[in-house]
């Protein structure tokens, strides 16, 4: 059961402590039924107050080893989903962009968040549950010294309605893992929406077939929970319905069938009745299970899917790279598909080109042509498939990406702005009002406690602030991606003849990708791309 395993490898905590006070509080609380049947006896006359005293030391120590136990189970499964959490993160950081696009966010979101939070909430249940299966052993003990027949009596019906019930649960857990799946499509449609919620409102065919979608959705995700529910249901019943047949059997056939005193009779009858309600509880408890073993199936699945450890090393951190000096960077053979040997989809390169510090470089090429994908490899973000980075002569390996990324800083044309300053030197926020006044919006957000005050603009006024962070970061080389597309004319002038020349005389290096071929003269050089290659390679004055 995945969602035990992950407990059980995950867990620090002292378990012959816990099983120890696990077992005080299911011993103590079969006593209370062993007190409470000798109290009743007619015989018992003389031992009221010594059965009273025993009545409350058990009542004592079972409040006493159950608020322990909830209380210890409770905090240990809060610190392993914060380990198992962390750990995901931490993982999710360290992966490469194609695993992440590949994974999709969707179901990195639900595994770190909501399967997570899953977990969380069934911490009572399986404190409960583990109390309960001890009242079982115990009261089944307490019934073999009662009456050995009854006990065996009792353990075939019980082995007769086990066996029934977790033949049974196959239909329910696939019909809970087809929920999930229900549910996962619904999110991405949600997400979509909320993505694309402009092209939605102004197209009102496209919003009625993605409500359809989404509401097909959500009653494939019902569906399969009433089907696992009915099924549940179902073996409830059945299971009650085994043991309503044991009490009547324990009243009118054992007595039958053996020489028994109508006072046992009545203590098998307390103690059958006992045993009965802690089954109830663990049976009721089974869904419980069951969604919190598909939530913890969906976490280690993202854990094998993103490679991430099997244990959370909280001494090995990430460590700044400061960016190092360059001359320049060579692109040797590179190249790249987004499939894979079979079905290797849309391919780009070989890529042979040299970029030398303090240039400033502008890529062109049509819709489709690979800019974005050469970008990216470019980077670093995606690895190349074949050929190498080279940087002043020293090809780029897994050991020394991280410092070949710290050369860079960028906007890409899919970008993300945090409203909080992250990864900025303390002594860089004095330039941020200089900067907000020459990006000409110090009148629509300002930074105020290490955030700014909104980010809620304009998809150019966006931008502005985006590239001022991304200038903030001081690396020598910056990379934007048509980032002059969503400015007005006026501005986006000033960004060609007054930003970019400002930019290269700090010394920056600066590789852009363009259409505005009205400016291509501010470049030193100019990339063409046309089908995943570089077709021309052209210097300023070069036509």
């Amino acid at each position: 059961m995945e969602f035990l395993r992950l407990l059980r490898s995950e867990s620090a905590i002292d378990l012959r402590r816990l099983i120890g006070m696990a077992i005080v509080a299911g011993l103590s609380n079969a006593m209370v039924l062993a007190v409470i049947n000798a109290a009743a006896s007619p015989s018992a006359q003389n031992t009221k107050g010594r059965l009273a005293i025993m009545f409350v030391t058990v009542v004592v120590t079972w409040s006493i080893s159950q608020r322990y136990m909830m209380y210890e189970a409770s905090k240990e499964i809060e610190r392993i989903i914060h380990r198992v959490r962390s750990r995901l993160t931490a993982a999710v950081r360290d992966s490469e962009l194609i695993e992440i696009e590949r994974i999709g966010r969707t179901v990195i979101y639900n595994a770190i968040s909501k399967e997570i939070q899953s977990l969380g909430q069934n911490t009572n249940t399986l404190v409960a549950v583990s109390q309960m299966s001890l009242l079982v052993v115990f009261a089944l003990l307490y019934l073999l010294v009662l009456s050995p027949i009854a006990f065996v009596i009792a353990m075939a019906f019980m082995s007769v309605a086990v066996t029934m019930y977790l033949g049974r649960l196959k239909t329910v857990n696939k019909a809970i893992a087809d929920s999930f799946t229900a549910e996962y499509g619904l999110h991405e449609l949600l997400e979509g929406i909320l993505d694309g919620f402009k092209e939605v409102k102004l197209n009102a065919t496209r919003s009625k077939e993605i409500s359809d979608d989404l509401l097909d959705a959500s009653l494939e995700a019902a569906e399969s929970r009433v089907t696992a529910q009915s099924q549940l249901v179902r073996n409830y019943v059945f299971t009650q319905n085994v043991f309503f047949l044991l009490l009547a059997t324990m009243v009118f056939v054992v007595p039958l069938a053996t020489d028994i005193a109508n006072e046992t009779i009545v203590k098998l009858t307390t103690a059958i009745l006992f045993v009965t309600s802690a089954i109830a509880g663990v049976v009721s408890s089974v869904p419980v299970f069951i969604n919190a073993n598909a939530s913890a199936k969906n976490i280690m699945s993202l854990h094998q899917a993103i490679g991430a450890p099997s244990r959370l090393l909280s001494d090995v951190t990430r460590i700044a790279v400061a960016p190092p000096p360059f001359q320049e960077i060579e692109v040797r053979d590179v190249s790249f598909a987004y499939g894979d040997a079979d079905n290797p989809g849309f391919r780009v390169g070989p890529f042979n080109v040299t970029f030398k510090a303090g240039e400033t470089v502008f890529i062109s090429g049509g819709n489709g042509s690979g800019k974005s994908t050469f970008m990216r490899l470019f980077t670093s973000l995606y690895w190349p498939r074949d050929g190498y980075l080279a940087l002043d002569g020293r090809p780029v390996t897994h050991e020394t990406v991280e410092a070949y990324r710290a050369l860079f800083t960028a906007v890409f044309s899919e970008y993300h702005l945090f409203k909080r300053l992250y990864g900025v030197a303390p002594d860089a926020l004095a330039e941020i009002p200089d900067l907000l006044k020459l990006f000409e919006i110090e009148d629509k957000t300002a930074l105020v406690d290490g955030a700014f005050t909104t980010v809620n603009l304009s998809a150019g006024q966006r931008k502005r602030v985006a590239l001022i962070v991304a200038l903030l970061e001081r690396r020598p080389l910056c990379v934007l991606d048509e980032w002059a597309a969503d400015q007005d004319p006026l501005f986006r002038r000033k960004f060609y003849e007054d930003l970019l020349p400002m930019f290269k005389a700090r010394g920056m290096t600066i590789i852009a990708v363009s259409h505005d071929d009205r400016y291509f003269h501010v470049a030193d050089r100019r990339l063409h791309l046309e089908e995943g290659k570089i077709v021309s390679d052209l210097r300023r004055g070069e036509s």
